[in-house]
């Protein structure tokens, strides 16, 4: 396995916040508080006690409380500011300016701001190693509107269950639907030689468009060790969650 130090992190965090209101109302989402943290001190020191060394934030709501933040931080932690204050890039653009940074990296573990989970991360590390992945994608069975599919644990699609919109599709028998879970492991050099030409656009039809020249696996978790922190409500059933463990 790639040692934890060589290993960037990129967590995306220019995003508006808007299911987080009122909290949101004067502050980015990734400087709402959870767990004595923000949002984003909570995940960058949770990837520090893994062993990962390096940090790439990207930002654009509330840009200039985001800098102070980082900078705050930056004491701590070797952090690079992904600066999107001027066009927000979406989550694909977000990854490919991000990964224009660090040029020696190889792997990026993309962790989404607003996501807490107690998953094995060590796991997940290795077995992208021991498949070789160009990308691995953390999910899990859970009740959600918008799931992956995968065929072989390799991914073939994706699919809107109140819409009906699907991106891709199956012949297989052995095809499973999953929810995606903001956490995945991404080879630095597919994504800068696979990207789009347009500067904006979203990260998952992009890897279903690509999927069937690249492998991207899935990686399954216990969907109860994992919480997304999007809505006050969901922020106040993971800290119960936390003071009953």
């Amino acid at each position: 396995m790639a040692k934890l130090d060589d290993i960037v992190a990129f967590i995306p965090a220019a995003g508006l916040g808007t299911r987080l209101k009122p909290l949101t109302d004067n502050k980015p989402k990734a400087l709402v508080h959870f767990a004595g943290k923000t949002m984003l001190e909570g995940v960058i020191s949770r990837m520090f006690d893994l062993g990962i060394r390096k940090f790439i934030v990207n930002i654009h709501h509330f840009a200039d409380f985001m800098m102070t933040e980082i900078s705050s931080l930056q004491s701590k932690y070797d952090i690079v500011i992904s600066d999107e204050s001027n066009q927000l890039l979406d989550t694909g653009g977000g990854l490919v300016k991000a990964a224009g940074f660090h040029h020696e990296t190889k792997t990026i573990l993309v962790h989404n701001v607003d996501v807490f989970a107690q998953i094995n991360y060590t796991s997940l590390i290795d077995y992208h190693f021991e498949n070789r992945s160009d990308i691995t994608m953390a999910v899990s069975q859970r009740d959600t509107s918008r799931k992956l599919l995968f065929v072989d644990n390799q991914l073939k699609g994706w699919k809107n269950f109140k819409t009906g919109e699907t991106i891709g599709k199956s012949d297989s028998d052995d095809d499973k639907y999953l929810a995606f879970s903001g956490i995945h492991l991404v080879e630095a050099g597919v994504v800068k030689t696979n990207a789009p030409k347009e500067d904006v656009f979203p990260l998952i039809p992009w890897y279903v468009a690509n999927c069937n020249k690249l492998k991207i696996f899935n990686w399954l978790h216990d969907a109860n060790n994992w919480f997304d922190l999007g809505t006050p409500e969901r922020i106040q059933n993971a800290e119960y969650y936390l003071r009953k463990v």
